[in-house]
């Protein structure tokens, strides 16, 4: 779907969409009249406010259809986010589901966690941390945790990139077109790979990155030649941790000699 699809839809439309996103059907309510966003990032931003004022009524609506963690579903976007228990050693997806079941008698919901690029161990660890809490500490977790999920899937529906990179090269004060990229683990997975288009801009990898340190590859050598130029860089490694799941520009100033980068937005 085209954002451009969303903004002019019909309301009934834009709100089965949102509803998609979230079953708060207020808050699909408010991003329905909020149109037109012309922008993902404007969305994500009206989301997130519109989210913050959800109550333990409003998760509650949102769980009434929800699977549980590690359990089949035929809902697409769930079965997706969840691929990973499909690798679940026997005795993570057991504890997994000696935990749903003492969340449910603890807190009267299914217990919510954004599943999409967390591991199995992962999700155990995050539903044995909560599992303890207070209702109240528990509610702004779940709520905050459904946020969390709705953006995902705001990104996901327009295909938004979780990762963007823009390359200058600072000889000619110009775009560095046709750099190729790879993005892998720091165990050397290889993630996306890619090359930035005449802007000098690229997007990759999937819509939620795994947490952990990654390394993003510039070919810089490469394009240097191309123009001629001696350079002392066959390449730049850029090193950088995922630790949640906001979006991360990572940018790069070329020079044949040297380079810098930084955490854009």
């Amino acid at each position: 779907m085209d954002l451009r699809d969303f903004d002019s839809a019909p309301a009934d439309d834009a709100r089965r969409t949102a509803l998609h996103w979230a079953a708060v059907p207020a808050w699909a309510d408010a991003l329905v009249a909020a149109r037109p966003f012309r922008t993902v990032a404007a969305l994500i931003a009206a989301a997130t406010e519109a989210a913050a004022d959800w109550t333990a009524a409003d998760l509650d609506t949102a769980l009434a259809e929800h699977p549980r963690i590690g359990e089949r579903t035929t809902e697409a976007s769930s079965a997706r986010e969840q691929g990973a228990m499909a690798t679940a050693a026997d005795d993570v997806a057991a504890a997994i589901a000696r935990g749903n079941a003492a969340y449910e008698d603890r807190f009267d919901r299914v217990f919510l966690v954004r599943a999409a690029g967390r591991t199995p161990e992962e999700l155990l660890a995050e539903l044995e941390r909560r599992l303890p809490g207070d209702p109240d500490t528990e509610v702004a977790e779940a709520t905050a945790a459904l946020a969390d999920i709705a953006v995902h899937r705001i990104r996901a529906t327009f295909g938004v990139p979780h990762l963007t990179t823009h390359v200058l090269d600072a000889r000619t004060g110009t775009p560095a077109a046709g750099v190729a990229l790879t993005l892998r683990t720091a165990g050397g997975e290889v993630l996306a790979t890619g090359e930035t288009d005449a802007d000098g801009r690229a997007g990759l990898g999937p819509d939620v990155l795994p947490r952990g340190d990654l390394e993003l590859r510039f070919d810089t050598g490469a394009h240097h030649r191309a123009a001629g130029v001696p350079t002392f860089h066959p390449y730049v490694v850029v090193a950088f941790t995922v630790a949640g799941t906001d979006h991360l520009h990572v940018p790069v100033l070329l020079s044949p000699f040297a380079y810098s980068t930084y955490r854009g937005s």
